[in-house]
């Protein structure tokens, strides 16, 4: 398969790459921001003055695709394929954004990853059509990704110019597969999961591969390791206490420690960094209760409930200026985009379209969503 496999009709429906009605909680462990899901909603001001754009997958059509939407609710659509399309992470300037592709052929799981302009739509392919390319993580400045891909062995970390037919550079090659790479903020380390002794453990490696270093060391699995804007630390979640839970350690694998203390009960997943590099938001299911949003500060302190419980909230991503959040939620009935205050007040409906729409990520864009597609 090659450059014709995007004009490729494809069969059945890909795996989704993120799980909504996962996870929820209570309130046992602080106090419910700002009045939850029964507070006022946001001004239209207040909206209006809200930085950025915000993509997200929708399933309004048969296919999964990606959709741009701003905080006062003008959408469009980005991408059209007959893929099913997943957004990655947004270029470093806001000018385009990765995007895996994927889809069964012949009963196989095939993915691609693509880099699509936010002006244009005009799409670059920067991998070729195969069982594993995902989690594209980009240098700073923007010149260079890294991923994960199975193009020479099981799962590779590889890195490549974020270009059409550049070269592939192999940096983490253990044949018992290496994960979800993050790059660090000054472009200097890159953060991955491998399982080379045995189970998957957090390590940290230069950029060009060298000086391969493990953070954790633990009979369970320590998975998605993502760093803080302000390098300082890394998250990561696993299942170490017998649930799944939110992690922190330094990148010299000092700290590590569960940014919920012991205060919140239940399984703890998709974790997302304030912009300042202070806070943590994340997702915890606990018996009886649907999927819960919580908010904590890595300094320290008791984490807060920002939603309620009563509905699947999941998926949080932060507004660039760290003053609010959107999240999908089933609270309508539909799962829906919603926003927030970072105190969980003013929670207000932003998408309205029928088919699920989720995996928000929210950034500052050169070439923000001007009508509805």
């Amino acid at each position: 398969m090659t450059r014709d496999f995007a004009k490729r009709a494809w069969r059945g429906g890909a795996r989704r790459l993120a799980v909504l009605a996962l996870l929820g909680v209570g309130c046992k462990a602080g106090v419910c921001g700002g009045g939850g899901s029964g507070s006022g909603p946001l001004t239209e001001e207040e909206r209006k003055a809200m930085p950025g754009v915000i993509a997200f997958i929708s399933e309004r059509a048969p296919q999964k695709d990606i959709w741009l939407v701003r905080p006062t609710g003008e959408e469009t659509q980005l991408t059209r394929s007959p893929e099913e399309d997943f957004p990655g992470e947004p270029s470093p300037d806001g000018s385009s954004l990765v995007v895996v592709a994927t889809a069964e052929i012949g009963g196989m799981h095939v993915e691609q990853l693509r880099l699509v302009s936010l002006a244009s739509g005009e799409t670059v392919m920067l991998s070729e059509p195969r069982g594993r390319s995902r989690n594209a993580s980009w240098s700073p400045d923007g010149r260079w990704l890294v991923a994960e891909s199975d193009a020479q062995g099981f799962s590779d970390v590889v890195r490549q110019e974020a270009r059409a037919g550049a070269e592939v550079v192999r940096l983490a090659t253990a044949k018992e597969g290496n994960f979800e790479p993050s790059v660090s903020p000054d472009g200097t380390q890159v953060a991955f999961v491998s399982s080379r002794e045995g189970d998957p453990e957090i390590y940290v490696m230069k950029a060009d591969g060298t000086d391969v270093r493990r953070l954790t060391a633990f009979h369970k699995e320590d998975m998605a390791p993502r760093w803080s804007p302000d390098g300082k630390w890394l998250s990561f979640v696993s299942d170490r206490e017998g649930r799944v839970r939110v992690f922190v350690v330094k990148p010299d694998g000092s700290g590590l420690r569960a940014v919920s203390g012991s205060a919140v009960k239940g399984e703890e997943r998709e974790p997302a960094w304030s912009p300042d590099g202070q806070k943590l938001a994340f997702v915890v299911r606990a018996e009886g209760e649907k999927a819960r949003i919580w908010v904590a500060n890595v300094a320290g302190g008791e984490p807060v409930a920002l939603t309620d419980g009563k509905s699947v909230d999941d998926q949080p991503a932060w507004s660039p200026d760290g003053k609010y959040l959107v999240f999908p939620s089933d609270r309508t009935g539909d799962v829906e985009l919603f926003l927030m205050r970072a105190d969980g007040s003013g929670q207000t409906q932003l998408t309205k379209s029928k088919g699920a729409d989720w995996l928000p990520r929210w950034f500052v864009s050169k070439a923000p969503p001007a009508t509805k597609g």
